[in-house]
């Protein structure tokens, strides 16, 4: 890597801890280079903007979370537990996104947060698209699932997409709310999305499984309770 490579690498890991520790809306520009004990013309020659590392990070998010789906592919036979492998992979309410989510999370409604979003699922969407393509054609060439529709991987994780994001809205309003979480919606909005693709699939009823039961009820009570507590 060269030297500047290094640096530009130097400000995006720096960048996500603080943004991931502070808040990405209450760490500034000045906190990063304290940090790095670099100046502005330093930073600047690298990014545009504080918004620009941010839509740098959410790439590097969903280009490490292909590398690692691809990883565990790697290990995977069966044709539906390798199409769950890629749908969990993609989605970003999982354990190890937490962290990241936590700090994505308070800005999705608002106009930078939903377009920040809209960089982050064609981030995702460009990496896991070839994964998903191949498992849902090698799935179909054995008969285990039958799909009827065109361009049938993207539409499916345009589903999945909507699905993380109806839940960040759903705990962004029940905290403004200050309602409680509620176990029933939170399954309810999962099994709304995860039918959604066994239909598109024509797979067996049960077969899909874009996350546990027990880790999306995890993931999303940690996240209300950090909305909670920024309140």
């Amino acid at each position: 890597m060269r030297k500047g490579d290094e640096r530009r690498q130097e400000i995006l890991t720096v960048a996500e801890k603080l943004f991931c520790a502070k808040g990405y809306e209450a760490t500034s520009v000045q906190d990063i280079l304290d940090v790095l004990h670099a100046s502005k013309g330093g930073f600047y020659h690298h990014f545009a903007s504080k918004e620009e590392v941010l839509k740098t990070l959410c790439v590097q998010r969903a280009g490490r979370a292909a590398q690692h789906t691809a990883d565990v592919l790697d290990g995977l036979s069966g044709e539906m537990k390798r199409i769950n492998a890629v749908l969990h992979g993609f989605m970003p309410l999982r354990r190890e996104e937490v962290p990241f989510v936590n700090m994505l999370l308070p800005m999705l409604d608002k106009p930078e947060g939903r377009a920040l979003a809209l960089v982050y699922q064609d981030a995702l969407c460009e990496v896991f698209l070839p994964l998903l393509e191949r498992e849902t054609d090698d799935a179909a060439l054995t008969g285990v699932v039958c799909p009827p529709v065109r361009d049938m991987a993207s539409v499916i994780l345009h589903i999945v997409n909507r699905c993380w994001l109806d839940v960040a809205m759903y705990l962004i309003q029940a905290t403004r709310q200050a309602l409680r979480y509620d176990t029933a919606a939170m399954l309810g909005i999962l099994e709304k999305y995860r039918r959604a693709v066994e239909v598109l699939l024509d797979a067996p009823y049960g077969s899909v499984e874009i996350i546990r039961v027990e880790e999306w009820e995890e993931v999303a009570q940690r996240l209300m309770r950090t909305l909670q507590l920024g309140e």
